[in-house]
C-alpha cells in the first residue's frame, strides 16, 4: 500500500535504513552529535528561528506552543479554516484563554482584512494563532507576513500551526512561534514534536514538565534533552533533513507546488477549495458524493487516501502530496476518482 495521505507520509527508503538501528544511550557522546546534527539540520530549514524537539506529535507540538505562550485569560484571536482550526481552539479553551473565533466556510480561508478588523477591535490581544496548513481542507493561509506585522503592531504573539505545512508550504521569517512534526512534510517517522521558537516562552506556570520548553531549551545548548527522546525518530529525521536540504529548500517547496497543480489539473472531480492562490500544496481535497467507495477502490488498487473529516467526513477525499511518491502515482489516483467525479 502506497500512503497519499495527509500523514503520516511514504518514507524515502534511506530514511527508513536510518530508523531501523539499536537505539543510543541518550546521555551518551555518540547521541549528543546525533542529536546536534538534527538541530542543525532543522535550523537550516528555518533559519533565525530557534528549533525545539519533544517527543509527541503535530497535536502535542500545537498544545506545548499553547501552554508556554498563553496564559489563563489571555484574549487570543482564533482563525478557523477547518477541524485543525477548532482543535487549536480547544486547545486554548484547555488553557483558559478568551478566545475570540473568527471561522469561514469549509474550503474557504478567513480573509486577512477580517482578521485585522478583529483584531484592532480587541483590546489587550495577546495572541493571533492560526492553522498555516489546513489539513482537513487543504486550505493553505498565504499572508503570514502580514498576520505576524498586525500581531507585533499590537505588542502580540502569532503562533502557527504549520504540521502539514513546513517545510514544503514557505513561512515568511519573523513568527514567533511555529508547531510542526517529524511525520509530515518533514519526510520522517511519527514521534517527534518539532517547535520553532524566535520569542521567550512567556509561561511555565501550569504547564506540564513534560512541554516545558524552557527546560528543552536549556538542555539544547549542551544537544541534550531534559527526559528521554524519540531517539529512533531521531535518527530518521536526520536522515529526512539531509535528503530535504541536499534537494535545497527552495526546490523542496517546488516540488510540492508543481504536485499539487499536477493533481488538480488531474482530477475532474470539484476541487474542495476554489480559490487556486488558497490550495495547499501538500494536501489536495476534491467533493464526492461516494467519496468511501472511491477510497475503497484506491485500497484495492495499492493506495492509501484520505476521507474527510467533520461534517465533510463521508463527502471528500483527501490526497496527500507529501512524501516519496510519483507522477505515476498521482495519474493513478486521478484515473479512480474521475470515475465518481460526475457524483458530487
Amino acid at each position: 500500500m502506497k500512503l497519499l495521505t495527509p500523514g503520516p507520509v511514504q518514507v524515502p527508503r534511506r530514511v527508513l535504513e536510518a530508523l531501523a538501528r539499536q537505539p543510543l544511550f541518550h546521555r551518551s557522546e555518540e547521541f549528543r552529535r546525533v542529536f546536534g546534527e538534527v538541530l542543525e539540520n532543522l535550523s537550516k530549514l528555518y533559519p533565525g528561528s530557534e528549533p525545539v524537539v519533544i517527543p509527541g506529535t503535530g497535536t502535542l507540538a500545537v498544545d506545548a506552543m499553547v501552554y508556554n505562550y498563553v496564559e489563563p485569560g489571555d484574549k487570543v484571536l482564533a482563525v478557523v479554516n477547518g477541524v485543525f482550526g477548532e482543535r487549536l481552539v480547544e486547545a486554548l479553551g484547555s488553557r483558559g484563554a478568551e478566545v475570540l473565533v473568527l471561522e469561514s466556510r469549509p474550503g474557504e480561508s478567513v480573509p486577512y482584512e477580517a482578521v485585522e478588523e478583529e483584531a484592532l477591535r480587541v483590546r489587550g490581544l495577546k495572541a493571533i494563532a492560526v492553522v498555516h496548513n489546513e489539513t482537513s481542507t487543504g486550505v493553505a493561509v498565504r499572508c503570514l507576513d502580514k498576520l505576524r506585522d498586525l500581531a507585533h503592531g499590537l505588542g502580540a504573539l502569532l503562533l502557527v500551526d504549520s504540521v502539514s505545512g513546513f517545510p514544503a508550504e514557505p513561512i515568511p521569517p519573523g513568527i514567533d512561534v511555529i508547531a510542526t512534526a517529524s511525520h509530515k512534510a518533514m519526510l520522517a517517522t511519527p514521534g517527534a514534536s518539532i517547535l520553532y521558537v524566535s520569542a521567550k516562552p512567556r509561561s511555565s506556570k501550569g504547564v506540564p514538565p513534560s512541554m516545558r520548553l524552557d527546560k528543552f531549551i536549556e538542555s539544547r545548548a549542551a544537544s541534550e534533552t531534559p527526559y528521554t527522546p524519540p531517539i529512533n525518530t531521531l535518527y530518521a529525521l536526520r536522515a529526512s533533513t539531509e535528503y530535504i536540504l541536499e534537494m535545497g529548500v527552495t526546490r523542496y517547496q517546488e516540488l510540492h507546488a508543481e504536485r499539487a497543480k499536477a493533481v488538480y489539473s488531474l482530477v475532474r472531480a470539484k476541487p474542495l477549495v476554489k480559490d487556486v492562490a488558497a490550495r495547499s500544496r501538500t494536501v489536495a481535497a476534491f467533493e464526492l458524493a461516494r467519496a468511501r467507495e472511491a477510497i475503497g477502490e484506491l485500497a484495492s488498487n495499492g493506495y492509501a487516501v484520505a476521507g474527510g473529516m467533520g461534517a465533510l467526513r463521508d463527502r471528500v477525499v483527501r490526497v496527500g502530496l507529501m512524501g516519496e511518491i510519483e507522477r505515476q502515482d498521482l495519474e493513478a489516483v486521478a484515473r479512480v476518482l474521475n470515475k465518481y467525479a460526475g457524483t458530487a
